[in-house]
């Protein structure tokens, strides 16, 4: 049963579609998440799940912060604060599903992701766009 619980709104965009499609596929994990708790597959597909959470955010936070050290303009000491915080929060959960591969742990995990996500977005102001933009982000 697939839930897309989070679906993708145009409000989501930043105008920047590069990171757009990155959100995108953050918002599939969300829901692949969503469907593993809602079919109760979470021992079989939690580690397919941790795996894809946790190479999407070396990924994306990867780019992200090269990016963001290319331009002088921008201080990084707030995305490094807060993707160490996510990182930190992602090998929680993987380690408490490691210790006890329960329910309890994904539905955690998945209103973590839920909450923080729209917190995330915020923090893409108009100001920081048209930074990226005239430094050839799209």
């Amino acid at each position: 049963m697939k839930t897309a619980i989070f679906k993708w709104k145009e409000e989501y965009s930043v105008g920047l579609s590069s990171v757009d499609k990155q959100h995108q596929r953050f918002l599939e994990i969300i829901n692949l998440l969503g469907d593993c708790i809602a079919e109760k597959t979470f021992k079989e597909k939690g580690n397919l799940i941790f795996f894809a959470l946790l190479h999407f955010a070396d990924e994306y936070l990867l780019k992200e912060k090269m990016l963001v050290n290319s331009l002088s303009e921008l201080d990084y000491s707030f995305f490094r604060e807060k993707h160490n915080e996510f990182l930190g929060k992602l090998k929680y959960f993987k380690e408490s599903y490691t210790d006890n591969p329960n329910e309890e742990v994904f539905i955690n995990l998945y209103n973590y992701l839920k909450k923080m996500y729209p917190e995330y977005l915020a923090h893409y102001t108009p100001t920081l766009v048209k930074i990226l933009k005239e430094n050839g982000i799209s």
